[in-house]
C-alpha cells in the first residue's frame, strides 16, 4: 500500500520534462505543422473544405506558436487549449471515421504529457482514454471498445514509468553534481548558486543569514603524519557531527580541502555564535576517528545589506584567517558591516 502511495504521489507531483517544456513545445509546433500538410491538402482536393480548412487554421496556430516561442514570447493558443481540441477532433474523427482514428490517440498521450504540467496532462490524458473507448462503443461495438481502453490505458501506465524513470535519472544526476562525493556535504558549485539567492533582510531591524566558515586546525599534518585514508575519515566524521548539531534549514558545504561552510538563514548574531560555540567544543571533545582529536578555527559572518555572493564570503573567510592568527580553535565574529555593529548591540544586552 506504501509503494502505491508513494508511486501516486511522484507520478501525481514530478515533473522532469518541466525545464524543457518550452523547447519540446517550440520544436514539436513546427514539426506538426509541416506534418499535417499533407492532410490538408488531401481533404482540399477531395472537396472536404470545411474539414480542410479547420486543419489548415490548426496547422497556422502550430506554426505561430513555434515561431513565438523560438523568439521567447508567449505563445498565442495556450497549449492546454492546443491539445483539448487535438483530442476533440480525435473524437469526432473515430465517430465520423470509425475504429481507425484510434490510432491517433495514442500520440495525443504523449504530446498531452510534453506540453502540459504533469498534472494538467494526467486530467486529460486520463479523460481521453475513457473518452475514446466510449465513442468506440457507440461507433463500432463492445469488442473493438474493450481493445482500446486496454491498448490506452497500457500506453498511459508505461508513459508514466518511463517519465518516473526519467525524474529519478534526473534527480540522481542532480545530486551527484551538487554533492560532495566524500562527504556527502553539498559541493562548491551548489553552495554559490545558494549564495546568490540569499539576499539579506531589507532593513537591519530584520533577522539577517548568517555564515560560518569552519576549518580544521593542522589538517596537514593529520594527513602527512597519519595518511589520506585517515584525514578522508575525520572529514567524513566531521560533517556527520555538524549535520547532527545543525537545524533543518541549515546548509552545510565543502568549498575545500578540509573548509567548509554553514549556512544559518534568518539567524541573530547571538543565536549563531552559540552554534559556533558548540561546533567547536563538540569538535574539540570528538574521536573524529579513534584515538586521534582535533580543533577548529570558525569565522562568522552576518549578512550586511551590501553582502551578497562572494563579499560575504570573503568576510567570513577573513574572519577565519583571524581566528587562525590569534591561536586556532576559536570563534571571530566578522567586524564589517552594518548589520553586524547592530547585532553586537544584541549581543552586549543579552
Amino acid at each position: 500500500m506504501k509503494f502505491w502511495h508513494a508511486w501516486w504521489k511522484r507520478a501525481w507531483s514530478d515533473d522532469s520534462l518541466a525545464q524543457f517544456r518550452d523547447r519540446i513545445a517550440q520544436q514539436l509546433s513546427l514539426f506538426s505543422a509541416l506534418l499535417l500538410l499533407p492532410f490538408t491538402i488531401n481533404h482540399l482536393v477531395d472537396g472536404r473544405l470545411a474539414l480542410g480548412i479547420c486543419i489548415l487554421l490548426a496547422q497556422a496556430v502550430l506554426a505561430v506558436n513555434g515561431y513565438r516561442l523560438r523568439q521567447g514570447r508567449a505563445v498565442l493558443v495556450p497549449m492546454w487549449a492546443m491539445v483539448l481540441a487535438f483530442h476533440a477532433a480525435i473524437l469526432g474523427a473515430v465517430m465520423v471515421q470509425g475504429v481507425n482514428s484510434v490510432f491517433w490517440a495514442f500520440p495525443a498521450l504523449f504530446i498531452g504529457y510534453f506540453l502540459l504540467p504533469r498534472k494538467q496532462a494526467h486530467v486529460i490524458s486520463v479523460a481521453i482514454t475513457l473518452a475514446v473507448p466510449a465513442v468506440v462503443l457507440a461507433a463500432v461495438g463492445p469488442a473493438a471498445a474493450v481493445r482500446a481502453l486496454a491498448a490506452l490505458v497500457l500506453t498511459l501506465a508505461m508513459l508514466n514509468v518511463v517519465l518516473g524513470v526519467i525524474a529519478d535519472l534526473q534527480q540522481a544526476l542532480m545530486k551527484q553534481a551538487s554533492t560532495d562525493a566524500l562527504t556527502g556535504a553539498w559541493n562548491r558549485r551548489h553552495f554559490d548558486a545558494q549564495l546568490a539567492l540569499m539576499r539579506p533582510p531589507p532593513d537591519p531591524g530584520r533577522t539577517p543569514n548568517v555564515l560560518l566558515a569552519l576549518d580544521i586546525d593542522h589538517f596537514k599534518a593529520v594527513n602527512d603524519q597519519h595518511g589520506h585514508g585517515v584525514g578522508d575519515e575525520m572529514l567524513k566524521n566531521l560533517v556527520k557531527l555538524v549535520v547532527e548539531r545543525k537545524r533543518e534549514t541549515d546548509q552545510l558545504f565543502r568549498i575545500g580541502g578540509e573548509e567548509f561552510v554553514l549556512l544559518l538563514p534568518r539567524t541573530g548574531l547571538v543565536a549563531a555564535t552559540a552554534v559556533a560555540e558548540d561546533l567547536r567544543r563538540r569538535i574539540e571533545a570528538t574521536d573524529l576517528v579513534p584515538g586521534l582529536r582535533v580543533t577548529v578555527s570558525i569565522g562568522l559572518s552576518v549578512q550586511a545589506p551590501s553582502h551578497i555572493d562572494q563579499p560575504w564570503l570573503a568576510a567570513a573567510d577573513e574572519a577565519l584567517y583571524e581566528a587562525k592568527r590569534q591561536g586556532r580553535n576559536r570563534v571571530v565574529v566578522a567586524t564589517t558591516g552594518a548589520w553586524t555593529a547592530l547585532q553586537r548591540q544584541e549581543m552586549a544586552a543579552a
